[in-house]
């Protein structure tokens, strides 16, 4: 837990990042249950498995654009405060990404016809072939600048864009699928929406450090920080989204849409840690560079039992009202089973753990061992989706992915207590699981059938949990403490 003594101001300041990034997460929930009724009742399965694909391929490909150097800016211009050293290093940075959004939309031109195949396996969309190139370009630019901002502890700015993006991306979505246009217009206009955003934000970047010009200063050290990213980058991605591609080729792409809406729900976990990770590690990065160990330890050590205490519960939640919310969202054809979604959100937790203790193996620049670890990961679920996936359908890829987190989780766990000698808080999590248990014997009692009572379900659930935590003595003097802090802050 973070230390008492610390200033109120930035224990605060670090807590109130986090409910800026929650606030755009839960907006980004509320983005994809507006947009899934939209996009499953407008158009076919198989076009719905279309957006899903072309969603995967961007998020697989833009880290790579992008170098993995937005993680280096965050790494390097977080404790800088020479803003002639921030203009030339993130001058470096973005110009080798520039240049490789316009290779890869060069590539998706010529070779549009054979990238249709492999990623639709068909010929016949190279509309989106070139969509889809052309969207991860923009999407490079944007990560970029975001990462500056994310730097420099621009918090609250940068999640009113995001926020802004999202809102405008689903006003979008729901306005041409109710009237009736194709899917390529969607892209087309989020793909200009992204790009008037970049433009924005390099406005900014460059009002506060001047035009950051070509320069090769500190570039050999940034790559070497960066490019082991790029292989383990699209191992991560085999492990997270390839899932999609063996479904679409050992199954068909209507399987892929159904297996996909799943998925989207079991990954609503994500909001417990991504706010979480995307504010630590510039803290992280400020503490290492002053040599603050003991600020480092705790505050690992607090978000792994903040993210811990959220997400158990959340799983269990999703587990009884995942069928439910997938029958009003999305139709009767894509509600499968609440065992998948359980799973998908179990596989979820294991992403935020191991995403959450990475940082230690940012921190003292040994990314160069992470494609090793993370090919071991991949490894094994390539071929559990290879086997299974046939023989069982849609299941054997959400085995295969928790499989592959589980043994990331180990690794870089181990790894972390080792440097950071931080300690896991065993008896909070028994109560945790406990009130956890309490909460969805009482949540089973309720019928649900609309998205109001599900939503009603949820907040009554949460209250149940938090007073069974109360009542189990869960929370310490110091935890109570550091909750007056962070309200008094807000």
């Amino acid at each position: 837990m973070i230390d008492d003594k610390q200033p109120c101001s930035e224990i605060q300041k670090f807590t109130k990042d986090i409910a800026w990034v929650a606030l755009y997460q839960l907006l980004t929930i509320g983005f994809g249950i507006i947009t899934l009724p939209a996009l499953t009742k407008s158009y076919s399965t198989e076009l719905y498995g279309i957006w899903t694909q072309v969603g995967v391929t961007v998020g697989l490909l833009t880290p790579i654009i992008m170098l993995h150097l937005s993680t280096a800016v965050v790494r390097y211009l977080a404790a800088e405060n020479d803003k002639r050293k921030r203009q030339q290093y993130f001058g470096s940075m973005l110009w080798p990404v520039l240049v490789l959004a316009l290779l890869i939309t060069l590539i998706s031109l010529i070779f549009k016809e054979a990238l249709s195949l492999f990623i639709f396996s068909s010929n016949g969309y190279e509309i989106f072939v070139l969509l889809t190139f052309l969207w991860v370009s923009t999407s490079a630019l944007f990560g970029l600048a975001i990462s500056y901002l994310r730097a420099r502890g621009k918090i609250r700015k940068l999640s009113i864009i995001n926020i802004t993006f999202t809102i405008v991306k689903m006003l979008v979505i729901v306005f041409f699928t109710l009237t009736g246009y194709q899917l390529e217009y969607i892209i087309i206009s989020i793909i200009a929406i992204e790009g008037l955003l970049v433009i924005t934000i390099f406005g900014m970047i460059i009002k506060n450090i001047g035009f950051p010009w070509p320069q090769i200063t500190g570039l050999c050290r940034f790559l070497s920080f960066s490019i082991p990213q790029i292989p383990s980058g699209i191992l991560l991605w085999i492990v997270s989204a390839s899932d999609r591609y063996f479904i679409t080729h050992m199954l068909d792409l209507s399987q892929t849409g159904i297996y996909n809406a799943s998925y989207n729900l079991g990954s609503l976990i994500a909001i417990f840690f991504s706010p979480i990770s995307f504010v630590l590690l510039p803290s992280l990065s400020k503490f290492w560079e002053n040599k603050d160990l003991s600020k480092v330890k705790n505050y690992l050590e607090y978000s792994n039992k903040l993210f811990l205490s959220l997400a158990i519960p959340g799983v269990a939640g999703l587990h009884i009202l995942s069928q439910p919310l997938l029958k009003v969202l999305a139709g009767s054809e894509y509600a499968i089973g609440a065992e998948l979604v359980s799973l998908i959100a179990l596989g979820t937790i294991l992403l935020g753990t191991y995403q959450i203790n990475l940082y230690v193996v940012y921190l003292v620049e040994k990314t160069k061992f992470l494609p090793f670890m993370i090919a071991i990961a991949a490894g094994v679920n390539a071929a559990i989706n290879i086997i299974l996936i046939p023989q069982i359908g849609v299941m054997g890829a959400v085995i295969s992915t928790i499989a592959a987190y589980f043994i990331l989780v180990v690794i870089v766990t181990i790894w972390a207590r080792k440097v950071i000698r931080y300690k896991v808080d065993i008896l909070f999590l028994s109560k945790v699981i406990l009130a956890t248990v309490i909460m969805a014997l009482l949540l089973s009692f309720l019928t649900v059938n609309s998205i109001l009572i599900i939503g009603f379900s949820a907040i009554c659930a949460g209250a149940v949990y938090f007073i069974c935590l109360v009542l189990l003595k869960a929370f310490t003097k110091q935890d109570i403490l550091l909750l007056k802090v962070i309200f008094k802050g807000f």
